[in-house]
């Protein structure tokens, strides 16, 4: 209500206040006749103010049964305005706890800081006596007669009377925010279980793996009580019980594992769309939701046959960057390298600029771990999750629940019916049940049709717009994905090289192959291939090397060579010359003389290398060798004549004499 030129105006809320609809009262605003005659709020022109004096006698009455006397009431208002919220009290009540564990309900908080708002205001003019008469110009007792009556209007929970609501104002004034709480919470004098004997004995029955349901659990507690001097209790009483100590007992009758996903603290991780390409890359197995038939299984299990896929996923669109699958229940390790090279290759493909791009950081569970642990640390930044830790995986596993993944399934299988549900142990599973029955016969079989349904989904999973009720026009996962890859910055983005790749990701052959002048020839999965040394000259000591060949089965063009240790390098795959001119291609004479020029070109450089190392004799110290000890006498008699011929006169003569034995020695064949 508000007085103003001594005219007494009716409040929006105030109607609220007496039961007015909220509709009513705006409907009454558009009449505007001589009823109900009203004008803006100079506070809030949205909600009009009506006069009082033009509302019908019905209505004056409505308002007098909730407010008393408007007139009185307005005469009270600047007792009202000198109440203000105490957020102080608000926050303690928030916090208050019953029996440790259980918070006040919402209208008990906000019953009882309106009550110590109140109590604050009248705390403030009890102390200080002079303050009711300075700014209210009321005497002491009509100042009390209205705290009343406005405690009364209000609905405040505090009394109404002068003696007592003074001895709660004296009660706040001493014991503060606490007084005002209900002393009937957590009053337990109506407990039958009541002390720790009888809770012990509850307890263990409650924590029982057994589970055993309340109705049995207070049948086997009342004969326990009956025999003991306690009270018998109602099933209601154990169920009370039993989501009282939930905590204690989730641990013990569910097992950890439970009391971890519901209980223990979990770190909040930022949304995933806020996070940059490949800054977070998941892994993780998947149980494809597909039945194919092979008639060569079982009876019961021929047209039931599923595979199992291992992918890789960037968190931040939730897009299917890599994957594997077979047919069988469970992945192997294999699996999960050709996942990440099926990744980097459409990584790559995506960047469009011919280079290798590795993620920041990797996550995965704890599956393998002796061979995936150390294959993730290659890749990027990893941390192993926690044991039987879900929610500590990231992304991954909400990407497989999510409607687009679904929705992707189902696309896959839209004409070929063999879809069996999202979730086979749920009891709504997303499918026709008496459909995928009816056509089991007509299922992929398992192999090539198979391969290309799966195929199809992980293309949706990609490529099929990922629309919401909210957002029609969403784009691909995999457009998006490109949309923040290409407005990331260079410096972002973690670029190898193909050796890189290679040493990360290449499968390594398990037995070794020596080195030969025919460059490195292994067989693989039973094909043999043939790759040359980048270069013959300079690395020709590396012929009869034991090494170990990398390779990528998505590109045998190239392999990796190495030993582990010292050789490290990457070999191309063999250019085949033609034997004869009727096969010869164009280019083929070409090839062929970088070869011959590569042959001669390590002629040369043993030429070469052979020459260096040679020591000439004028460096054989005689008298060292006749003079350092014991030696064969063949020996010493040989050391003697070349000291001899050493110690001859170096003249023209002998320089002539040489020259001529040369020249007329010339019998090749006696040495050839």
């Amino acid at each position: 209500m508000k007085l103003i030129d001594n005219i007494l105006w009716i409040e929006y809320s105030d109607f609220l206040h007496c039961g007015w609809k909220d509709d009513t009262v705006k409907k009454a605003n558009l009449r505007n006749g001589s009823k109900w005659q009203m004008m803006a709020n100079p506070d809030d022109k949205r909600k009009p103010l009506v006069k009082f004096d033009t509302l019908i006698d019905d209505h004056k009455e409505k308002i007098k049964k909730q407010f008393g006397n408007p007139y009185d009431y307005i005469a009270k208002e600047p007792i009202k305005k000198l109440v203000e919220k105490d957020f102080k009290a608000e926050s303690f009540f928030m916090s208050f706890k019953i029996d440790d564990n259980k918070s006040l309900l919402p209208e008990h908080i906000t019953k009882y800081t309106i009550a110590a708002s109140w109590l604050n205001m009248l705390v403030k003019t009890t102390t200080e006596k002079s303050f009711i008469k300075k700014t209210l110009n009321l005497p002491l007792d009509s100042f009390w007669i209205h705290v009343c009556d406005l405690i009364k209007i209000e609905k405040v929970d505090l009394p109404t009377s002068y003696q007592r609501l003074n001895n709660k104002v004296k009660e706040y004034a001493s014991k503060g925010y606490e007084c005002l709480i209900d002393w009937r919470f957590g009053n337990k004098l109506a407990a039958k279980i009541d002390d720790k004997t009888s809770e012990d004995m509850l307890f263990s029955l409650l924590k029982h793996g057994n589970q055993y349901d309340d109705v049995m659990v207070c049948f086997i507690y009342n004969k326990w009580a009956s025999t003991n001097g306690y009270k018998e209790v109602k099933p209601g009483i154990i169920g009370i019980k039993r989501k009282e100590w939930e905590p204690e007992l989730t641990a013990l009758r569910e097992g950890w594992d439970s009391y971890n996903s519901k209980y223990i603290r979990q770190v909040k991780g930022l949304p995933a769309n806020t996070m940059m390409p490949l800054k977070m890359v998941e892994c993780d197995d998947y149980n494809l939701n597909y039945y194919y038939q092979n008639k060569e299984a079982k009876e019961e299990t021929k047209y039931m046959q599923r595979y199992v896929s291992y992918i890789v996923a960037d968190s931040s669109i939730g897009l299917v960057l890599g994957s594997c699958y077979r047919q069988a229940k469970a992945p192997v390790f294999e699996m999960i390298r050709i996942a990440w090279i099926d990744a980097m290759y459409y990584i790559k493909s995506l960047a469009n600029d011919g280079n290798w791009y590795m993620p920041y950081e990797v996550k995965g569970d704890h599956w393998n771990k002796s061979a995936a642990f150390p294959f993730f640390k290659s890749i990027g930044k990893f941390v192993p999750p926690a044991l039987k830790n879900k929610q500590g995986r990231g992304y991954i596993e909400q990407m497989f629940g999510s409607t687009h993944a679904e929705r992707a399934e189902k696309m896959a299988a839209h004409k070929i019916l063999n879809y069996n549900g999202h979730n086979i142990t749920a009891k709504t599973r997303g499918v026709n049940i008496e459909a995928l029955k009816a056509n089991e016969k007509s299922r992929p079989k398992v192999g090539e049709e198979a391969c290309e349904q799966i195929d199809n989904y992980f293309l949706y999973m990609r490529k099929m717009p990922s629309f919401t009720k909210s957002n029609m026009e969403a784009p691909s996962r995999e457009a998006l994905w490109l949309e923040k890859w290409n407005a990331m910055p260079a410096e972002e983005k973690i670029q190898v090289d193909d050796m890189q790749f290679l040493s990360i990701f290449g499968i390594p052959k398990g037995r070794t192959n020596k080195i030969t002048n025919r460059g490195i020839e292994p067989v693989i999965a039973g094909v043999k291939y043939s790759y040359d040394l980048p270069n013959y000259v300079t690395m020709q000591h590396l012929i009869g090397s034991d090494i170990t060949i990398v390779y990528d089965p998505y590109d045998m063009s190239r392999v990796l060579v190495t030993d582990f240790k010292n050789i490290r390098f990457i070999a191309k795959e063999a250019t085949l010359q033609p034997r004869g001119l009727a096969y010869a291609y164009n280019g083929s004479r070409a090839a062929l003389n970088m070869v011959l020029e590569e042959k001669k070109a390590q002629v040369e450089r043993v030429s070469q290398l052979a020459n260096d190392r040679q020591i000439d004799d004028d460096y054989l110290d005689v008298e060292a060798l006749m003079f350092g000890g014991m030696m064969p006498k063949e020996t010493l008699a040989m050391v003697e004549q070349k000291g001899l011929e050493y110690n001859k006169p170096a003249t023209d003569d002998w320089e002539k004499a040489k020259l001529t034995y040369l020249e007329t020695n010339t019998n090749f064949d006696e040495y050839l």
